[in-house]
């Protein structure tokens, strides 16, 4: 394992469902090159184990490809370095610090020290992944001509998180088969041709310390004419600790699911139309959520009465947004990031 030197300041500035055909199985497929890039912030046991899954990772389907790992530390502590010297990885492993505080900070970083490759893989710092996971990106992106992959989170329960939580899928997306055409993904499981950087910039700034940088970044990515297809068998699992597990928490998620969606789509479209279409379905979210909240509760169905109040917060994230409030969910310093999954009914 080869680690580059710690560096500190010289920083670089909703599913659509249609599956396509997929290409001939007997294609050829050259080896290329895959920069698997980590942007982490104080978890540095979680990161351990992520290099560890790294390492391992195996490939039936597509040729093996020329594989380095990229980690940004967004600690001015550089709190990762030790962990990174420490893998026992047989990839070769560079180390950056990103002095600037913000995700889209990291992400840039990220794409800048991964230099001169063929695809760039980003996967969360709580996550890990299954020993497939490249290859079926890689497959995918090879069967259906994609620009970027999408692939699938699975999660990972804390044992003090209550059974209602579990079994409600609040944390789990079904998004369909293999092929599956995306307006939108995340960065916390996907793959990209680094060819489409040359036409779409990276992460815009203004969403640093909000989230919702990814979404907005492939919107774009889409919006430019790139095609985003989904990977059911490239799978990631996440960990989802007690704190996570709580009401508060999953309705202040889909508030700034809601608020950080609206940024996005008023920023490429700031349109009056636009807008007014988004204030109907706010209010609409809104309404029916706690409709279906009241009726949940005469039930006495506390997984339905969460998933109502969740599209509530949603409408109300949305409407927030819809007044300048922008929620910087990412402000304090000690705040972790928040998985930036859109939710399907924006």
């Amino acid at each position: 394992m080869t680690l580059r030197e710690c560096r500190v300041g010289d920083s670089v500035g909703s599913a659509i469902n249609m599956p396509i055909t997929a290409r001939p199985a007997d294609t050829e497929i050259k080896k290329v090159s895959v920069a698997i890039c980590i942007c982490t912030f104080k978890r540095p046991v979680l990161l351990g184990d992520l290099l560890t899954a790294v390492g391992q990772l195996t490939f039936s389907k597509s040729p093996t490809p020329e594989i380095k790992v990229v980690v940004v530390d967004n600690d001015t502590l550089a709190s990762a370095k030790d962990v990174c010297e420490a893998a026992r990885s047989p990839l070769p492993i560079t180390y950056a610090v990103e002095p600037q505080r913000g995700i889209t900070y990291a992400r840039n970083r990220a794409i800048a020290e991964a230099g001169s490759v063929d695809f760039i893989a980003f996967i969360d710092d709580d996550e890990v992944p299954s020993t497939p996971w490249l290859d079926e990106l890689l497959w995918t992106q090879q069967q259906f001509r994609a620009d970027v992959v999408s692939g699938r989170v699975v999660p990972r329960y804390a044992a003090e998180i209550a059974s209602w939580v579990k079994h409600g899928e609040f944390f789990e997306r079904k998004i369909g088969a293999t092929g599956t055409l995306r307006s939108t993904c995340a960065t916390n499981n996907v793959l990209i041709k680094t060819a489409v950087l040359t036409s779409v910039s990276g992460f815009d700034h203004a969403f640093a310390l909000s989230g919702a940088e990814d979404t907005h970044f492939f919107l774009r990515i889409r919006q430019a004419g790139f095609k985003i297809v989904w990977s059911e068998e490239a799978a990631v699992s996440e960990l989802l600790p007690a704190e996570r597990g709580t009401p508060a928490w999953i309705l202040r998620r889909d508030y700034q699911t809601g608020n950080g969606w609206v940024f996005c789509e008023t920023d490429l479209n700031p349109s009056p139309q636009v807008r007014a279409f988004r204030l109907f379905k706010s209010l609409g979210h809104v309404g029916i959520g706690i409709f279906a909240a009241l009726w949940a509760c005469l039930r006495l169905n506390r997984a339905a009465l969460m998933h109502s109040l969740r599209r509530a917060s949603l409408g109300a994230g949305m409407l927030s947004a819809l007044a300048g409030h922008r929620f910087l969910a990412y402000q304090s310093a000690g705040t972790a990031q928040i998985p930036g999954k859109i939710s399907r009914l924006c």
